[in-house]
């Protein structure tokens, strides 16, 4: 290049181009992006498409100051309606804000729109760290992308075949068959389950063990047995599958929920029913949240170390945030359960 010329300078993309290649108005790029669920879905696509498209960034000025940490953390998770989360989150500030960071808390929902929202505020340079602990993996394909430069770490899931995030969980395949075991060795041989959110890695790894504790026994699994409430980790899913076991021509003489919270609401619904736990029915549970010590009868059930888990991960997540560019090598740490006997199981 001559002395004479001058080289072009990159032209910043802006919400407008990205209005102009979508064919809507720039309130609604705006609110595709914040709030991608009250957007209708033909107009939403058209408003990513165009981001791809223009490689626009939502906040440019994060962008152009990505060099400079946030100290900001993101927390995803489904909701704050579990009770599960509380510790978790709990030990994750503690251990972030004694290092001066902050944490942001965001709920996927299990919606790919809103996952597509937090995946461009992460990549925009809002946040410099992501852990997830919705039970779900986010499948949004730009979600998946974004550890090539924010460091990810999930909590309580994992994706079979890949290194590509830390995790930190436990083994709920092995724990869930310790449960049915017991359940076993309790003299119970008709064992229902109740399972959890379709798609999770929990769910599915819970069932397994409950499969994997019958086939050691020598008994065989019922399918009729293996209920679905209303697909989450929830009393509701817990109350409606009290409908099943109301229901049932020859009812079980216990039940392996795949979450305390189900497990609860399913003992509730029995008891509306005039249905008494353990003496018609034994009944346990999985994560040892604050309700099962407390609810009458106390409900037997397998302890998650939420606590230690989420100080693990935090640590972790600040050793790779703090690597100034190094990339390091992921972290796989699964940590062992422990079976809490309380009142709602009877010997038969």
């Amino acid at each position: 290049m001559s002395e004479d010329e001058i080289a072009p300078v990159a032209r910043t993309v802006t919400i407008q181009d990205v209005a102009r290649l979508a064919g809507v108005s720039t309130a609604t790029v705006s609110r595709a992006i914040a709030l991608p669920d009250r957007v209708a879905e033909a107009t939403r696509e058209a408003v990513f498409s165009a981001i791809r498209e223009t490689g626009y960034t939502p906040n440019a000025a994060a962008r152009s100051l990505r060099a400079k940490a946030t100290r900001m953390v993101l927390v995803l998770l489904p909701g704050l309606g579990n009770s599960f989360f509380t510790p978790v989150l709990d030990a994750l500030e503690e251990v972030f804000s004694s290092q001066g960071y902050g944490v942001l808390v965001g709920y996927a929902r299990q919606s790919r729109s809103r996952e597509t929202h937090y995946a461009r505020l992460i990549r925009g340079g809002q946040v410099d760290g992501v852990l997830v602990i919705t039970g779900n993996v986010p499948r949004d394909e730009e979600f998946v992308a974004v550890p090539e430069t924010v460091p990810i770490s999930l909590m309580f899931s994992d994706i079979p075949g890949t290194d590509q995030f830390s995790v930190f969980d436990v083994d709920n395949r092995l724990a869930s068959a310790t449960l049915v075991r017991h359940l076993i060795a309790e003299g119970h041989r008709r064992i229902a389950h109740i399972f959890g959110p379709e798609g999770s890695t929990e769910s599915e790894e819970r069932l397994l063990g409950y499969r994997d504790a019958h086939a050691e026994a020598g008994l065989q699994v019922d399918d009729a047995l293996v209920w679905r409430g209303a697909g989450n980790f929830d009393f509701v899913s817990g109350d409606r599958a009290a409908a099943f076991y109301l229901s049932a021509a020859e009812r079980p003489t216990a039940v392996f929920a795949a979450a305390d919270e189900i497990a609860l609401g399913f003992m509730r619904g029995l008891k509306n029913h005039g249905v008494s736990v353990p003496d018609d029915v034994s009944v346990v549970g999985f994560d040892d949240t604050e309700y099962a010590e407390h609810y009458d009868p106390a409900l037997t059930t397998m302890r998650q170390p939420r606590t230690e888990l989420g100080r693990l991960a935090a640590a972790d997540l600040l050793r790779r945030m703090m690597a100034k560019g190094e990339t390091l090598p992921r972290t796989h740490l699964r940590l062992p359960c422990e079976l809490i006997i309380r009142e709602s199981v009877r010997r038969l």
